[in-house]
């Protein structure tokens, strides 16, 4: 069909304007970094391997998504609770791109 074609510039398909047209999945893995970056990486490490402050290496962590948004949420030992700080959403954003750094 001619109607389904479409043309893009390359600017199109750089900066804000390409995240905007991403799948709903990886629109919130690029906000669940985004935010990874700003609240976790200090003790995580951007690679979740840090272990700054007893944080634990994500990428050995068995927790599922459940528990990785419940541990964000109320925080454990010297983990803080983000609760106060993150939407439900931005925490389950958190939750999900943590899930990619095996």
């Amino acid at each position: 069909m001619a109607g389904s074609l479409a043309c893009t510039s390359p600017e199109a398909e750089s900066g804000s304007q390409a995240a905007a047209e991403l799948p709903a999945a990886d629109a919130g893995l690029v906000a669940g970094k985004a935010l990874f970056a700003q609240r976790c990486a200090v003790c995580h490490g951007t690679d979740g391997r840090k272990g700054l402050n007893g944080a634990h290496d994500l990428t050995k962590s068995n927790l599922n998504a459940f528990g990785r948004v419940y541990m964000i949420t109320n925080g454990l030992g010297q983990m803080p609770s983000f609760k106060a700080q993150l939407t439900p959403a931005e925490i389950e954003q958190v939750a999900a791109y943590s899930l990619t750094l095996r």
